[in-house]
């Protein structure tokens, strides 16, 4: 692994199901260790149910509010606040206002990029590409986004 620069706005962008992520870094530039996502989130998108088998995932928010369901726990968390999701803990989140959430995506070991990836362009949400999509990649999607 070797140091990394990256201006502002560099990275790949991809349209990943309503949202516009740019992977800042992944498993190729950090050694596998994390993989580092800058994310804009329309309002009205949520996630849906999911769980993490192999990663664990982080947000830090940078504009608006992330409504986030984490096992038995829910937050509202505006600009500054910092969320940890483990592995294994059934979780979702949704923008739920009138502007545009943006944050930074954080999951270690490093691979979601990949899964981004292969979703990416695939057109408006579809549930059957996303399931199998996603438990190739170590996800698993268990049901709509939480009320």
């Amino acid at each position: 692994m070797s140091a990394l620069y990256l201006p502002a706005g560099a990275g790949t962008t991809l349209d990943f199901l309503g949202t516009t992520m740019t992977i800042k870094a992944g498993h190729a530039q950090t050694g596998d260790a994390l993989t580092l996502i800058e994310q804009e989130c329309p309002p009205g998108f949520a996630t849906p149910h999911h769980v993490h088998q192999h990663d664990d995932e982080a947000f830090y928010v940078l504009a608006g509010t992330i409504h986030v369901h984490c096992g038995d726990q829910a937050w509202q968390a505006e600009a500054g606040a910092f969320v940890l999701l483990p592995r294994h803990l059934p979780h979702a989140f949704a923008n739920r206002g009138d502007h545009p959430l943006r944050l930074l995506q954080l999951t270690w070991p490093a691979g979601f990029e990949h899964f981004a990836t292969d979703i990416a362009g695939s057109g408006p949400p579809d549930a059957t590409l996303l399931t199998e999509v996603a438990t190739r990649h170590g996800y698993q999607i268990i049901g709509p986004p939480p009320a």
